[in-house]
């Protein structure tokens, strides 16, 4: 092959190289890096530059797979969304943990950083008298309020088993693709409108006795 060729199939990879440093959202930043790493493999081939090519044909497989990981999050957080209640896809970037029956996970008004997905157990909202049980995604309204103050609280009802994620890091994967923001976000606005469409068909408390007199 001539020479000019090898040269540019070297400068086409530092460009894929360059150009997926900068990249700020993932899936174009791993596409971009996959085809790096094929003109970097190739441009070692043909210019006999071994451990660049051993390099690259290395990071060629964790580019495709971290590429897939990415797809199948987004696809399956936009089946979710249609969905509403199936919060499963989750679960791989969270943290198990167990708390007993009582533990607060969280009280209305405080600071939050987490957001909770139960995989046994029922958890109580006191603010809304209801009962969260397996599947069921708290918290992460607080992701989106101002300084991340809780609108409800959350004690368990039941010994409870749950996964759990810090708003860092759901922010991280929000950050990664705006498409799974977007769902992210969606989700968060159904359930809020669920609070509110319940809270609105409750009858109003009746008024106090007037006290004698």
């Amino acid at each position: 092959m001539p020479p000019y060729l090898t040269e540019a199939t070297g400068w086409i990879a530092c460009v894929l190289e360059v150009y997926a440093f900068q990249e700020k959202t993932m899936i174009p930043l791993r596409v971009a890096a996959v085809f790096a790493c094929l003109f970097g493999f190739a441009y070692g081939y043909l210019s006999h530059a071994y451990p660049s090519m051993a390099v690259s044909i290395a990071l060629l497989p964790l580019n495709l797979w971290r590429l897939k990981e990415l797809r199948r999050l987004i696809a399956d957080s936009g089946a979710s969304a249609i969905r509403q209640s199936d919060y499963e896809w989750l679960r791989p970037f969270m943290h198990c943990a167990d708390f007993p029956a009582g533990h607060v996970l969280f009280r209305k008004g405080e600071v939050g950083s987490e957001a909770f997905l139960v995989g046994a157990g029922d958890v109580r909202i006191p603010e809304h008298d209801a009962i969260v049980g397996a599947g069921g995604l708290l918290g992460e309204i607080g992701l989106l309020t101002e300084g991340h103050v809780r609108t409800a609280s959350a004690i368990c009802r039941t010994d409870v088993r749950a996964w759990k994620i810090s708003f860092a890091e759901l922010e991280q994967l929000c950050l990664q693709d705006p498409q799974f923001c977007l769902h992210i976000a969606r989700i968060i606005v159904q359930r809020y409108q669920a609070n509110l469409q319940k809270g609105a068909s409750e009858p109003p408390a009746p008024a106090a006795a007037p006290a004698p007199i």
